[in-house]
């Protein structure tokens, strides 16, 4: 998709820019857009800036790289990216996923910590752009946003057992999240009542924010208002409140993140979830975005952006980034209109990082935890849990999301998504293998389609069968069991059995074999077999497995209308 295209004001890409495939997401531009665009780019810094230091603490990194996060991958996606709207930035559920997996490896030798985080970024960076060139943008399909929604809330209760002992300001040292949330309780009564009251009064603050005044970036507020009073009131020293403590000066710096090569490879496997993790959100994200503005898209060029982003950002010291439906809201809702808002936030970020990290040597501990806790209790998808449970006719979808949230919130993100895609594919398997078949009636003029029961059929003689998916091994016997119920049930004597198969767009072997064996007792029962409105791609295969001998050339008929020449409707006495 990388074609010369000329906007809606007459300007035109440049050709060096067109040949080379670059800056899609911002050329052609109008200068119109640049107003919104700037509004947009400072809003999302305001946003990003304070989550990054969240998701810092995370993916258990120091904060500085967090910020890191706002400024190389940015410009590096705002390059070589499609999409005009995504906006690719630190995310829960990815830093989670690498404190997980680094954690566990970096167990006995915690100064492997930074460089493995850093290596894993580089490693899943590779693998997307290994995806881009296999063209894998298609995996998306593979996690439902039902599977999603249980990911995200079982991600977001382990953030929010996590944080609870900073909130509380207590020590919780311990491995594993649930071990965390066990020393806490240990260490309860050590509660320290300003800890306490910085968090309850952060977080009450930025969710009545977030209903009161939605654009407002509560977060930033929630930062410089415990910055200021932590510096006025002097809580470190005369309340015994924790703080985060000075950043580094300075912008990031280029490093190779070498760590040991036995525990580098242990990560391949992380990466590869992380892939997946990246691909079913950034590209459905980005997807979703284009749609809603008409703006071209090419998913596996975004792909390959986000692994530019993700190298660059491992090699300049921090963790990995997926894309952000949260901040691209935020950046839409606010007007931009193109990746020059994702420029102008990089921008921003630059005199943070060189001039403002000595403020954070008053940002309490608490706080930061009350941001992290926050963001912990948006990913937490219950409203949408209760929807699907409401659904009528099954539950499939609603047991699906529960126990994806179950098998993170219990045994980690890691094997989470997984588990997630694994749920996902088995329920669409499932789905697949119990179509909702039915027999044609009409009454009245009107047509019903009535499931399959005993002593159900069309007319006198006649049976209209609706097969309502594309036949393969999994749902094959389906086939010869609804056949089979209602050959042997029918009231009076089947003459005609039709098989109406506009679903059936591929045939394979074993649902060959089922149909051969499902025709073969419509014949036995005297009847003959029709097969009307089969798709054209489908009939040489037919051929191939022998079903058109065994029913004959002109048992296909274009329409079900058509097949009723072979019907005689009994005359009543």
């Amino acid at each position: 998709m990388a074609t010369s295209q000329t906007g809606a004001a007459g300007t035109e890409t440049p050709r060096l820019i067109s040949r080379l495939g670059v800056l899609q997401g911002i050329v052609p531009y109008k200068r119109s857009w640049l107003t919104r665009d700037v509004i947009a780019g400072a809003t999302l810094a305001a946003v990003a800036i304070p989550e990054g230091l969240g998701y810092a603490k995370i993916a258990g990194m120091p904060p500085e790289t967090g910020l890191y996060t706002c400024l190389i991958p940015v410009l590096l996606f705002a390059v070589f990216c499609s999409s005009k709207r995504l906006v690719v930035g630190a995310d829960s559920a990815t830093a989670a996923i690498s404190a997980a997996a680094v954690g566990a490896l970096a167990a006995d030798d915690p100064s492997a910590f930074i460089p493995l985080t850093c290596a894993l970024a580089v490693m899943t960076g590779l693998a997307l752009l290994l995806a881009g060139r296999l063209s894998l943008g298609f995996l998306s399909d593979f996690l439902s946003r039902s599977v999603l929604a249980g990911f995200l809330t079982g991600v977001g209760i382990q953030i929010a057992i996590s944080q609870l002992h900073s909130l509380l300001g207590v020590e919780a040292k311990a491995d594993s999240t649930w071990g965390k949330l066990v020393a806490t309780f240990e260490h309860l009564g050590e509660t320290n009542v300003a800890d306490l009251a910085i968090a309850v009064a952060v977080i009450t603050g930025i969710l009545i924010l977030g209903k009161v005044a939605p654009k407002f970036p509560g977060p930033l507020l929630a930062l410089v208002a415990s910055i200021a009073l932590s510096w006025a009131f002097d809580l470190s020293g005369r309340f015994g409140v924790t703080m985060v403590g000075a950043l580094p000066q300075g912008l990031p710096t280029f490093s190779l993140p070498i760590a040991d090569p036995a525990m580098m490879t242990g990560l391949v496997p992380t990466a590869g979830v992380l892939l997946l993790v990246q691909i079913g959100q950034s590209i459905s994200t980005s997807s979703a975005f284009a749609v809603q503005h008409d703006d071209k898209y090419d998913a596996n060029k975004d792909l390959y952006a986000l692994g530019a982003a993700n190298i660059g950002n491992g090699l300049f010291g921090s963790f990995v980034v997926n894309g952000s439906p949260t901040k691209t809201a935020v950046s839409d809702q606010a007007g931009a209109r193109s990746q020059m808002a994702m420029v102008v936030l990089a921008v921003l970020t630059i005199p943070v990082l060189l001039f403002l990290t000595g403020a954070f040597a008053y940002l309490p501990e608490a706080a930061l935890a009350a941001i992290v806790f926050v963001i912990a209790i948006h990913l937490m998808k219950f409203s949408t849990l209760r929807y699907l449970r409401r659904l009528p006719g099954h539950h499939g979808e609603y047991r699906v999301a529960v126990s994806t949230a179950a098998f993170v919130a219990i045994f980690g993100v890691g094997g989470g998504i997984l588990w997630a895609i694994v749920a996902s594919i088995a329920h669409n398997l499932t789905h697949a293998s119990r179509p909702a078949n039915s027999v044609l009636t009409v009454e009245d003029g009107v047509r019903h389609d009535n499931p399959i029961e005993p002593g159900v059929q069309t007319d006198p003689g006649l049976i209209i069968y609706r097969f309502a998916a594309n036949l393969f091994f999994a749902n094959s016997p389906r086939l010869v069991e609804d056949v089979t119920t209602l050959m042997e049930s029918a009231p009076d004597p089947v003459t005609v059995f039709v098989l109406d198969a506009s679903e059936l767009h591929t045939v394979d072997w074993t649902s060959a074999e089922a149909l051969r064996k499902a025709i073969k007792i419509v014949q036995a029962h005297g009847a003959k077999f029709i097969i009307a409105r089969l798709p054209e791609q489908t009939r040489p295969v037919l051929d191939y497995y022998g079903i058109t001998d065994l029913i004959g050339a002109d048992a296909y008929v274009d329409t079900v209308r058509h097949a009723l020449k072979f019907y005689d409707r009994p005359t009543d006495t």
